[in-house]
């Protein structure tokens, strides 16, 4: 092996020689399913936004591992953001000798464990990760990548029934409060912090820093790495203006229902840029999409969505000017929590408008209305009349509205609504298994 790549490779792999290396705050606690997914011999994909703690999550792992008694030498990481490996992208054979070349220097070792970091950035990991899978049984796989329509084409060809794929996002609220050493926090406390989590969001590195400005900038580093490594590049987009455009009519309308018309009128753009940028930017993970439901799938597809970002702190850094309706944020906010929680999620529109539906096991299950308060008797009459019409048209006895800080309960002939504070709602959503 080349003398440099040999020298990358040992300073991505300090354990190596006894050196410390850091595992940021504990993780894994959050995420049972890497746990449970270690012993496996199938692939394990994390996959997820840049700056969502993949690499710290794989580091964790990588303590964990030789906590449990494995030989350092058994561990190979390998980043495939350093700028030497990038030089070698496109080299089919690059990534296989690398590893290959590695376990053969340590010929007594019977089982390894590879992290592959940031795989989209070799053009054949697929196939190099199949062939390993397929000849090499000794070597366990690991694998980040940052960009599902990557991802997704590679796997569904080449990796299909050999992979588990865990989903990493930002941190949740009671991830911030810990990553904030806030414990037990009082009632008071709690809705400060919330409105910090909504401010600034989840990325790890923005909830350790302490400077606000920092914050702001750090999000706005975020958004245009997303913006140029993983929407920019791979996809070869020409006109840079326009893409940013439809970003930004994205982030200045989080929670809106939207159509690929609409927002081309706006923008002055044809309608097929717009649906093909959307997707380039849900492929990056920096958005997500919630369609109405209807039975039929092609009525979904004919509906207007509704777009929420993967972090609130973007939006508010990125759009701030327009960003100040908070009930919009809340309402993202709540989105992140159920698309992590549950990930089917859909609205309800007919005469009157529900936010959320949550779809489990082919069957609408729980409908959840967002409003930051419901004090003004207009806006109570339109969110109550919203759910209530969801909950007849799915057979539901129960809704749910989430308020960012009332609490409260309705009953009649037709079910009961309960109204509770969103810190509540989200530590109840902690709690379910």
């Amino acid at each position: 092996m080349d003398t440099t790549i040999r020298t990358a490779l040992e300073g991505q792999n300090p354990w190596w020689f006894d050196s410390p290396f850091s595992t940021g705050i504990d993780r894994l606690a959050w995420f049972p399913e890497i746990r449970r997914f270690l012993p496996a011999p199938e692939i394990l994909l994390l996959a997820g936004a840049r700056r969502t703690g993949k690499s710290t999550l794989v580091y964790q792992i990588i303590r964990s591992l030789l906590d449990s008694g494995s030989e350092k030498e058994s561990i190979l990481y390998i980043n495939l953001d350093e700028p030497l490996f990038l030089s070698r992208s496109k080299d089919p054979a690059f990534l296989r000798e690398l590893i290959e070349d590695h376990c053969t220097r340590h010929e007594g070792i019977s089982h390894f464990t590879v992290c592959i970091d940031e795989v989209q950035n070799f053009e054949h990991w697929a196939a190099t990760a199949k062939i390993l899978y397929d000849t090499r049984p000794e070597i366990r796989l690991i694998l980040t990548g940052s960009s599902s329509a990557l991802l997704r084409r590679e796997i569904s060809t080449r990796l299909s029934g050999r992979y588990f794929s865990v989903q990493v996002w930002p941190l949740s609220f009671s991830e911030c409060l810990a990553f904030s050493g806030i414990r037990n926090p009082t009632t008071v406390r709690k809705g400060q912090q919330f409105s910090v989590y909504t401010t600034f969001g989840g990325f790890p590195r923005v909830v350790l820093e302490q400077k606000e400005e920092i914050k702001r900038e750090l999000l706005k580093n975020y958004f245009e790495t997303i913006y140029l490594k993983d929407i920019i590049y791979p996809n070869r987009v020409r006109s840079n203006s326009d893409l940013y455009d439809v970003l930004y009519f994205l982030i200045s309308n989080t929670g809106n229902l939207l159509s690929y018309n609409r927002i081309a009128d706006s923008l002055h753009i044809a309608p097929e840029t717009v649906r093909e940028y959307i997707g380039y930017a849900e492929d990056a993970f920096l958005f997500s999409s919630v369609k109405k439901f209807d039975y039929s799938v092609k009525k979904q597809l004919a509906n207007p969505k509704k777009i929420y970002c993967i972090d609130t702190g973007i939006v508010n850094a990125v759009a701030f000017a327009l960003s100040g309706n908070r009930g919009s944020i809340l309402e993202n906010a709540v989105f992140l929590a159920l698309k992590k929680k549950y990930g089917d999620i859909y609205y309800h529109k007919d005469r009157y408008e529900c936010d959320f539906l949550i779809h489990e096991n082919r069957k609408i299950r729980e409908a959840v209305q967002v409003t930051e308060s419901l004090e003004d008797p207009d806006t109570r009459t339109r969110e109550m009349r919203g759910l209530r019409e969801a909950m007849q048209a799915y057979g539901l006895g129960e809704g749910t509205i989430v308020t960012l800080k009332e609490s409260g309960m309705e009953r009649d002939e037709r079910g009961q609504i309960r109204i509770v504070p969103v810190t509540e709602w989200l530590e109840e959503m902690e709690r379910r298994a």
